[in-house]
């Protein structure tokens, strides 16, 4: 039996509690608001009016803009990979708060700097977790890749083999748990890595081994 990278790599996020359902059964974020949707909640958020009114429209126009700048204040820290008229539901309230707070001065109100660095933490936060199947699968291959270079992997990425697949999961684990707010353990990860010492050193059976491809 072989594991893939992508196994792996989901296997690694489980460890790390970031992702407990696998990817194939994750719901996706199809679901998306536009500037206007935003605009008119940070309306309502700051109280300029009621959920079941319409907005004037110099306070949507001024609101518009203010989304337009949270955007671009988030894109400028590296933080989101969507289009400013593509704003996933997932950060809806963050969004919407965040436009409540670049326009509240318009409106005689004041932001706490603090909430707003807090919602950014969480929008951040946020596209981490949704990133994390590509970075898992990024840090497996960079693991599986040194190992080639050092001569010690004699297998493919495709078929990992069973006896060091959890060798491989601790090292990944490792790797990525500064990404999601956790420590390295590099005793642990060096642990593993000697597990896979032992595991080459082994006197070879002389079988040719066939991976298992789902």
């Amino acid at each position: 039996m072989t594991r893939s990278v992508a196994t792996v790599a989901q296997q690694a996020l489980r460890r790390l509690g970031v992702r407990v359902v696998p990817v194939g059964d994750s719901p996706t974020l199809t679901e998306v608001l536009t500037p206007a949707t935003i605009a008119t909640q940070a309306l309502v958020e700051l109280g300029v009016i009621a959920s079941d009114e319409t907005p004037l429209a110099s306070d949507q126009a001024l609101m518009l803009d203010r989304v337009a700048s949270v955007h671009a204040s988030l894109d400028a820290q590296g933080t989101v990979f969507w289009t400013q008229d593509a704003i996933p539901r997932a950060f809806a309230e963050e969004y919407t708060k965040l436009t409540a707070a670049f326009g509240s001065t318009a409106f005689g109100k004041t932001a706490d700097p603090a909430v707003v660095k807090l919602l950014e933490g969480r929008v951040r936060a946020g596209v981490m977790v949704l990133s994390a199947d590509d970075n898992a699968q990024q840090a497996v291959q960079a693991i599986h890749d040194d190992l080639v270079s050092r001569g010690i992997a004699r297998w493919t990425s495709m078929d990992i083999p069973e006896p060091v697949a959890d060798a491989y999961v601790l090292m990944a684990a490792q790797r990525l748990a500064p990404l999601f707010g956790g420590q390295s353990n590099p005793q642990e990860a060096r642990q593993a890595e000697v597990s896979i010492f032992r595991f080459i050193a082994l006197p070879t059976s002389g079988e040719t081994m066939r991976g298992s491809y789902f």
